[in-house]
């Protein structure tokens, strides 16, 4: 699961990073970024700015299908649940926020943005809730050196949402959340995004934990509880 992310850094820097062209838009830092939420995504042409929060073209309005009938088991499976109920604003419900990395070539979901629009979705840090006694403690994970990294995703171009990709959690994220984005590592980005590109048997294998050794981990406030909360004192240890 992943259910809150920040990229705080300006938006040239993510430019920099990904060897991209400078967007047509402007975006200011986000220190909780929550389903819902507009926030760039790069995709094969650049940085576009999406909805977090898959919706598959053929669940929209008119064509017939839903997104989820009444008491799908799915709804819950891809709602973030690592966070307090009291928090999840209704928005924050509407299309799938992840997709599991088992399983995504053949779920119908997201068969075909698999093969065809694979995203990274830029970031500098993602937030996992442990659970104690029915209460929720906050952590942040991040790299080392606080550098921007890429998350493997999915979109959806018409609907112009997407998903992030998860995973079995590392060591690491283990001691808090049993799942995790997946984070691309740099030599593997360009084919990610390549549409091109759609052999299976290559693009599986990369949807994987990181590297624990290069990333860390503290406690955060329960300011990132709320979504509302988007300023630098989410980042702060508590």
């Amino acid at each position: 699961m992943c259910g809150r992310y920040s990229q705080t850094l300006d938006l040239a820097e993510a430019v920099k990073r990904f060897g991209v062209k400078p967007p047509p838009f402007n975006c200011k830092p986000s220190y909780n970024i929550a389903p819902g939420a507009q926030a760039p995504v790069l995709c094969h042409g650049g940085l576009k700015l999406m909805k977090w929060g898959f919706i598959p073209a053929w669940s929209v309005p008119g064509s017939g299908a839903q997104l989820f009938s009444s008491g799908n088991t799915l709804e819950k499976k891809f709602s973030p649940d690592t966070v307090p109920e009291s928090d999840a604003a209704p928005q924050e419900r509407e299309g799938f926020i992840n997709a599991r990395a088992e399983g995504i070539a053949s779920r119908p979901a997201f068969r075909s943005a698999f093969y065809r629009t694979r995203c990274i979705i830029p970031a500098d840090g993602f937030y996992e809730w442990a659970s104690s006694a029915g209460a929720k403690t906050p952590y942040r994970f991040e790299m080392r050196d606080k550098s921007l990294f890429g998350m493997a995703g999915v979109y959806e171009e018409k609907t112009n949402t997407y998903a992030i990709i998860t995973a079995a959690a590392s060591a690491l994220v283990r001691t808090v959340h049993h799942r995790m984005p997946v984070i691309l590592e740099k030599r593997h980005e360009a084919l990610w995004l390549d549409p091109k590109f759609r052999d299976s048997e290559t693009l599986l294998p990369l949807l994987r934990a990181y590297d624990s050794s290069l990333m860390h981990v503290y406690r955060v406030s329960d300011l990132v509880n709320d979504p509302k909360n988007d300023f630098p004192d989410c980042l702060k240890p508590f």
